[in-house]
Protein backbone atom coordinates (compact mmCIF):
# COMPACT_ATOMS: atom_id res chain seq x y z
CA UNK A 1 0.00 0.00 0.00
CA UNK A 2 1.27 3.45 -0.89
CA UNK A 3 1.44 6.08 1.84
CA UNK A 4 -1.10 8.32 0.11
CA UNK A 5 -3.61 5.44 0.39
CA UNK A 6 -2.98 4.82 4.10
CA UNK A 7 -6.00 5.28 6.38
CA UNK A 8 -5.47 7.49 9.42
CA UNK A 9 -5.73 4.71 12.02
CA UNK A 10 -3.06 2.57 10.30
CA UNK A 11 -0.79 5.55 9.62
CA UNK A 12 -0.96 6.73 13.24
CA UNK A 13 -0.05 3.23 14.47
CA UNK A 14 3.08 3.30 12.25
CA UNK A 15 4.06 6.91 13.04
CA UNK A 16 7.39 8.05 14.42
CA UNK A 17 5.74 11.36 15.32
CA UNK A 18 2.29 12.98 15.12
CA UNK A 19 1.81 16.75 15.05
CA UNK A 20 -1.65 18.04 15.93
CA UNK A 21 -2.98 21.58 15.87
CA UNK A 22 -6.27 23.32 15.16
CA UNK A 23 -5.90 22.65 11.44
CA UNK A 24 -5.37 18.90 11.46
CA UNK A 25 -2.91 16.10 12.02
CA UNK A 26 0.49 15.50 10.44
CA UNK A 27 1.48 11.85 10.71
CA UNK A 28 5.20 11.28 10.15
CA UNK A 29 6.31 7.90 8.81
CA UNK A 30 9.85 6.66 8.23
CA UNK A 31 11.29 4.15 5.78
CA UNK A 32 14.63 3.56 4.06
CA UNK A 33 14.09 6.60 1.81
CA UNK A 34 13.44 9.06 4.63
CA UNK A 35 10.47 10.68 6.36
CA UNK A 36 7.03 11.05 4.81
CA UNK A 37 4.31 13.28 6.19
CA UNK A 38 0.63 12.51 5.73
CA UNK A 39 -1.70 15.44 6.38
CA UNK A 40 -5.28 14.93 7.52
CA UNK A 41 -7.15 18.26 7.70
CA UNK A 42 -10.06 17.88 10.12
CA UNK A 43 -9.58 20.92 12.33
CA UNK A 44 -10.00 20.20 16.03
CA UNK A 45 -11.81 16.95 15.32
CA UNK A 46 -10.00 13.62 15.16
CA UNK A 47 -9.91 12.22 11.63
CA UNK A 48 -12.11 9.16 11.10
CA UNK A 49 -10.08 5.92 11.35
CA UNK A 50 -10.62 5.20 7.65
CA UNK A 51 -9.83 8.73 6.43
CA UNK A 52 -7.25 8.99 3.66
CA UNK A 53 -4.67 11.78 3.74
CA UNK A 54 -5.48 15.05 2.00
CA UNK A 55 -1.83 15.76 1.24
CA UNK A 56 1.52 14.01 1.46
CA UNK A 57 5.10 15.29 1.49
CA UNK A 58 8.38 13.44 1.36
CA UNK A 59 10.87 12.09 1.48
CA UNK A 60 12.35 14.50 4.02
CA UNK A 61 15.79 14.08 5.58
CA UNK A 62 14.93 15.20 9.12
CA UNK A 63 12.07 16.15 11.43
CA UNK A 64 13.14 19.80 11.17
CA UNK A 65 11.87 19.78 7.57
CA UNK A 66 8.36 18.63 8.56
CA UNK A 67 5.68 21.32 8.34
CA UNK A 68 2.97 21.59 10.98
CA UNK A 69 -0.59 21.10 9.69
CA UNK A 70 -1.05 24.89 9.83
CA UNK A 71 2.13 25.50 7.77
CA UNK A 72 1.12 22.86 5.23
CA UNK A 73 -2.37 24.32 4.90
CA UNK A 74 -0.95 27.81 4.35
CA UNK A 75 1.51 26.46 1.76
CA UNK A 76 -1.30 24.74 -0.13
CA UNK A 77 -3.51 27.83 -0.06
CA UNK A 78 -0.64 30.01 -1.33
CA UNK A 79 -0.19 27.60 -4.25
CA UNK A 80 -3.86 27.52 -5.24
CA UNK A 81 -4.86 24.17 -3.78
CA UNK A 82 -8.44 23.76 -2.53
CA UNK A 83 -9.36 24.08 1.13
CA UNK A 84 -9.14 20.60 2.64
CA UNK A 85 -10.92 21.24 5.96
CA UNK A 86 -13.40 18.42 6.51
CA UNK A 87 -16.10 18.05 9.10
CA UNK A 88 -16.82 14.58 10.43
CA UNK A 89 -20.20 15.52 11.94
Amino acid sequence: MEYDELPYEKAKAMAVKVLEDGYGDAVVLKDERGLYVLYYFYGFQAPPPTALPHWMEGPKASLEEVRSPYEAKRFLEEHGEPDYLNDVD
